[in-house]
């Protein structure tokens, strides 16, 4: 099942920290499409929730260095 969903992060802060989400959260499988903005401090990530669960997703952006809150926005 394809889902989207909005996460906010928080820490990231230019155009690089962006890319840096896209590029992780993109080699993930099951991960269709990737939306960040350091602006909003948020990712919208486009998923299929059958192929991978918010917990990998978020963790992947934690292991970055970025601060994920505890549910999504």
């Amino acid at each position: 099942m394809i889902e989207t969903v909005r996460l906010t992060v928080a820490g990231m802060t230019c155009g690089g920290c962006e890319n840096a989400v896209k590029r992780a959260l993109l080699k993930l499988d099951g991960v269709v499409e990737v939306t960040p903005s350091y602006i909003e401090g948020s990712v919208v990530v486009v998923r299929d929730a059958d192929r991978i669960g918010l917990e990998a997703i978020r963790q992947r952006i934690e292991a970055l260095g970025y601060r994920v809150a505890a549910s999504p926005a």
